[in-house]
């Protein structure tokens, strides 16, 4: 504790000290100290150096006052062209000013949330007084989520930049960010097939579909599924055996702890966790999978439906995902949405840092671990070891190529099993 007291103080020093910098290299630092050099050479050098020091004076007064001026009868409205979007695709932003003032209000900007990225134009340019303007620009949403997370806000900093006047906005529609994603490999055959008027062939007993084999004839088979070849071969009725509708189940569990996870802001270890979740449940629903998502104490079931509707649902559930310190992994897999599925196939989406251990529930459940090595995800890349313990179905170590690792992973458990 000894050692580490010095260093928290110099460290505290050099954060003050740069603090002092950047707020002496402001424009306003500048001037008022122009304007104090002036002051002190018209007392004691000339008195004609108190024209500059007066002039530079007015400027500083003009620069934080008029700001404020051209906000005050300013009020805006910031709208979106849609209700969602994806990660990193442009969409239109629109921006409704109404200036009741009689005069005008010069560069007008749009101070956007955090995980915007606004284009060239983020405002106005001009604001005529007592008139309503309006503007549109491309934006651009690095991560997932609801927008805008805070109140928006229009500024001005006009006419020197001195100061930077502001006031709230009326957000009118905010916009959903879902995580974005990327095809991933079909459905696996340990995925299961539960009889229903599902859209996914199976190659298993049923109805439809094309011949998965022959069995002996019994009372109640149609008369048109007889094979009369291999009945005439055998001396007894042998029928066919077709495929089946049915509906295979997934159950995608994320781990959301933030002990698990390493990395801030669009390149951590829990976004592309859930990007690589996102992919699998979009592209298996869109294949006709019954996917179940948890994480933390939420679960969000895809049944009934439209396909498009079902996809929505889960994107809308993986945008709005936050990390809950409250579940570990083990705690989830322990819980009663884990609990009681006994059939079909897990899929578990955590990271070298999740405690992990195998399902112990009924045999018919297949659980298959996707690990990060949360280590490559942190912000100061750490060396990344191969975990221990179950073996990863798919294992990602190179944020840089988040898409091929998981496709080629899923090739080979797939060769594998």
């Amino acid at each position: 504790m000894q050692e580490g007291g010095p260093r928290v103080q110099e460290g505290e020093m050099r954060s003050r000290a740069i603090s002092i910098a950047k707020r002496l290299r402001s424009p306003a630092s500048v001037l008022a100290t122009a304007a104090v050099a002036g002051v002190l050479c018209g007392l004691y050098l000339h008195p004609r150096a108190l024209v500059p020091a007066a002039g530079i004076a007015a400027v500083l007064v003009v620069g934080a006052v008029w700001p404020w001026v051209s906000l005050w009868g300013v009020t805006g409205e910031l709208s979106y062209a849609v209700e969602r979007t994806r990660e990193g695709s442009p969409t239109s932003a629109r921006l409704r000013i109404r200036n009741r003032a009689p005069w005008g209000a010069w560069a007008l900007v749009v101070r956007p949330s955090s995980g915007e990225s606004f284009g060239p134009l983020t405002g106005l340019a001009f604001s005529p007084g007592l008139r309503t303007t309006e503007a549109a620009w491309d934006v651009v949403f690095d991560r997932r989520g609801r927008y805008p997370e805070t109140v928006p806000r229009v500024a001005c900093g006009f006419p020197f930049g001195i100061r930077e006047a502001s006031r709230p906005i009326l957000a009118a529609r905010c916009i959903l960010v879902w995580p974005a994603t990327f095809p991933v490999g079909p459905i696996p055959e340990s995925a299961g097939a539960r009889e229903s008027e599902g859209t996914a062939i199976r190659a298993r007993a049923g109805t439809i579909g094309d011949l998965v084999g022959v069995r002996p004839y019994r009372r109640g088979d149609s008369i048109r599924r007889i094979h009369w070849p291999q009945s005439a071969r055998h001396g007894t009725l042998i029928v066919c055996e077709l495929e089946s509708r049915a509906t295979p189940e997934v159950q995608i569990v994320i781990d959301v702890h933030p002990d698990s996870h390493a990395g801030s802001g669009s390149a951590g270890s829990l976004e592309w966790a859930v990007r690589v979740a996102a992919s699998f449940a979009e592209d298996w629903i869109g294949q006709g999978v019954e996917v179940e998502l948890v994480f933390g104490d939420v679960t969000i079931t895809s049944k009934g439906g439209s396909v498009d509707s079902r996809r929505r649902a889960a994107l809308d559930a993986l945008a709005c995902l936050t990390a809950d310190a409250s579940q570990s992994l083990e705690r989830v897999l322990a819980g009663p949405a884990c609990v009681r599925r006994t059939s079909g196939l897990r899929l578990v989406v955590a990271t070298d840092r999740s405690p992990r251990r195998p399902h112990p529930g009924s045999p018919r459940l297949e659980e298959r671990f996707v690990l990060l090595a949360a280590g490559a995800f942190a912000d100061a890349p750490a060396p990344v070891v191969a975990p221990s313990g179950p073996r990863a179905w798919i294992w990602i170590d190179d944020p840089r190529d988040v898409p091929r690792q998981v496709r080629r992973g899923w090739k080979g458990g797939a060769l594998e099993a």
